[in-house]
């Protein structure tokens, strides 16, 4: 008998929910699970089995024991876990803005020196592109890593500050499963028979199979050692050039150390695979019990995205895919209402591009996808992000966003603020156009950020400028208009007949506009 790796020590379990114990056997035998008063039994063949546990109270520790017997009652087989908690459990997921660890984001040193929370733990997933005997060995050494003695320098950023907030506001253990790589495409966590069923997803398993249909597997290995040659090269030079100045701009980086090899090579055997991580990562902890999921993910497919909306290839591909993969997760992870938190893309564009609004448009899928989902919630970000930065390391903002809105819609507190700052209506009146807004919490407030006005719409930064608004009335060209603050709405003026009214829809830029209880208003993109 072999349990799943994420039942090792330390271990969080779900709290209120029927909690998912899985494993495989090689022969049919009798599972039985006890932990505290609970105790549960069940014949299972041969190959993979899954009990499930009835709901219990938060707390521990506890010892769960998990024994296999024969049919006659004799012991097989026996797994104690050591320390298990009670609580909330919640999963991490995505590409690099996910993954990107406390130890290199804002605070993260000065919280490794003096967070103690022994009730807050993590498991951290393997990244891996393929099973081997290599990670299945490695596998077996993963336990659980309480947020103690500054031993938890890998957790996610986003993550760690989010566990924080709701670990201060709920007094109950907090576990959270980091579960993500770094550069991978929203397909790298669907199966290929999804991606296979539907034209938004077989277009990259299309793309794929055309750029390896030749491919032998030396012949990869070999460019993916090279591709790997050219990233310890620049990380080499990365590192005593930060290490000479730790103030050093990216620009100022680049000068010395060159850009960051990307992307790296396709292949067979590649992470970045379409239908890969799915197999090598998600279901090696599906289908653990959870409260919700953290979904943060789409610069690798915002490109993509764009210019198949451009071609007119796809309308909306990313959304589609989107509200697929929110599904296939219900259905991988055994719990069809499980809470969704998809986190917005931020403000990003590399300093040497053309702003083609790519990830504006990336976003606006987001948005399109998540309306039409149940359980499901868009973090608004518009109001982070770092220029010239993929990685804005401000992650403090994201967590205890995200934390705010998880009090907000599942934890039923009605002292959290209003969330979700949007567009309603538009109405027209003589030269004035006005602009009516959800969730305003009784304003609407200019806030100034660290967002940088590269767009120039003041020479000078006016602390009562809409930062981020755009008119056009020729549909094609668009222009900052005249716009003030009127109550709960935003008037702007205008003699000629406006015909799109656009709010953050650009890659990178300053935007300013908040509700009462400090929220961000959302992009938005309305043709009249």
């Amino acid at each position: 008998m072999k349990l799943a790796a994420i039942f090792s020590d330390n271990m969080v379990l779900q709290r209120d929910k029927r909690v998912n114990v899985f494993g495989t056997t090689d022969r049919a035998s009798i599972i039985e699970v006890e932990i505290d008063d609970i105790k549960v039994s069940e014949k299972v063949e041969a190959g993979s089995f899954c009990l499930s546990l009835f709901p219990h109270k938060a707390g521990g520790p506890y010892f769960l024991t998990v024994t296999e017997k024969d049919e006659d009652g004799s012991v097989l087989d026996t797994k104690r876990i050591e320390n298990v908690l009670y609580g909330e459990v919640w999963i991490d997921n995505g590409q690099s803005n996910i993954e990107f660890e406390l130890q290199n984001a804002t605070g993260g040193q000065d919280e490794l020196k003096t967070a103690n929370y022994p009730e807050i733990r993590y498991f951290k997933s393997i990244k891996t592109p393929v099973i081997d005997d290599e990670f299945l060995k490695n596998e077996e050494t993963l336990k659980w890593t309480p947020v103690t003695d500054g031993q938890f320098r890998e957790i996610s950023g986003v993550g760690y500050f989010f566990a924080v907030k709701l670990y201060e506001e709920l007094k109950v253990p907090i576990g959270m499963v980091d579960c993500y790589q770094g550069g991978s495409s929203i397909t790298c966590w669907m199966e290929n028979e999804v991606l296979e069923s539907i034209p938004e997803g077989k277009f990259y398993l299309d793309e794929f199979h055309e750029a390896t249909k030749d491919q032998t597997e030396e012949e990869f290995e070999k460019l993916l050692n090279e591709y790997n040659r050219q990233v310890e090269e620049y990380l080499e030079k990365a590192t005593k050039a930060k290490e000479a100045d730790p103030n050093m701009t990216n620009e100022e980086l680049e000068k010395v150390a060159g850009c960051y090899p990307w992307p790296p090579p396709v292949g067979l055997q590649s992470a970045f695979r379409p239908g890969g991580l799915i197999e090598t990562m998600f279901k090696r902890i599906a289908p653990y019990t959870s409260k919700g999921l953290i979904y943060y993910q789409g610069e690798e497919d915002a490109i993509r995205n764009y210019n198949n909306k451009m071609s007119g290839l796809f309308s909306d591909q990313y959304a589609v895919l989107l509200k697929r993969l929110v599904k296939e997760y219900r259905r991988l992870l055994k719990d069809p209402e499980l809470p969704m938190f998809i986190c917005q893309l931020p403000m990003f564009i590399d300093r040497h591009s053309e702003d083609i609004l790519d990830w504006a448009y990336l976003r606006e899928s987001q948005d399109h996808a998540v309306e039409k989902l149940d359980n499901t919630w868009l973090v608004n970000l518009l109001d982070c992000g770092d220029y010239d930065d993929v990685h804005p390391v401000d992650k403090k903002t994201p967590g205890e966003r995200i934390a705010r809105l998880a009090f907000s819609k599942l934890y039923y507190r009605d002292d959290i603020g209003s969330f979700d700052m949007t567009l309603r209506y538009i109405e027209k009146e003589d030269d004035r156009y006005i602009l009516s807004f959800d969730n305003t919490a009784g304003k609407i407030v200019l806030k100034d950020n660290h967002l940088l006005d590269i767009r120039k719409e003041t020479e000078t930064y006016a602390a009562d400028h809409i930062y981020g608004l755009q008119i056009s009335t020729d549909g094609e060209t668009f222009s900052v208009p005249k716009a003030k603050i009127d109550g709960e709405n935003i008037v702007i003026e205008s003699k000629e007949v406006i015909k799109e009214i656009r709010y953050g829809f650009f890659n990178y830029g300053k935007v300013n506009v908040y509700n009462g209880d400090g929220e961000p208003l959302r992009q938005f993109k309305v043709e009249l």
